[in-house]
């Protein structure tokens, strides 16, 4: 009976191992079945207008930003949109996940239409409590423009993806 009980508990001390290594792992690394996303854009700020399809001069740099809502739809308090970054010189593509630098998504998290919204927004819009989607697309709110793009994105890695005038694509797999 004794070495039934310790059978049972040196295998419980085996699984509580195993599990903390691997939740170690995932904490720190991208599974094969999780995503991360950096957007970048490359339009200059002339064009943006007219990659947005707004009247010449709306686009100011100095009072708008803009916003990308992900393609994702996450467990709620998840981030799900993401500040675009004009640094495409930044990139790295030999970088390492760390964890609290980038939001990972998994498989069923992410929509299958694989679309994300970009938003030109006033920088001195404060929203107040609530949810960001019906804030930024309501009236008078600090959305200044709207636009679908198609993002093609990797499973298991970090997505540096560019947003150009012409066209969508992943950095690191030009």
């Amino acid at each position: 009976m004794k070495k039934i009980i310790l059978g049972i508990v040196a295998l419980a001390a085996v699984l509580f191992v195993v599990l903390q290594i691997f939740t170690w792992y995932n904490g720190n690394n991208i599974m094969s079945n999780q995503t991360v996303f950096k957007i970048y854009m490359d339009v200059k700020d002339e064009d943006m207008d007219e990659y947005f399809g707004v009247e010449k001069g709306t686009y100011d740099k100095e009072n708008h930003m803009i916003v990308c809502n992900l393609p994702v739809q996450p467990a709620p308090f998840k981030q799900y949109q993401q500040v675009v970054d004009f640094n495409i010189s930044s990139i790295d593509c030999n970088e390492k996940y760390t964890k609290g630098n980038y939001v990972k998504y998994d498989q069923t998290e992410l929509n299958d239409d694989q679309n994300a919204t970009l938003y030109i927004i006033n920088k001195n819009y404060s929203p107040s409590a609530g949810p960001i989607d019906s804030q930024l697309e309501g009236k008078g709110a600090g959305t200044v423009a709207s636009r679908q793009v198609h993002l093609e994105y990797q499973m298991g890695t970090i997505n540096h993806i560019v947003l150009a005038k012409d066209k969508v694509y992943e950095y690191c797999n030009k």
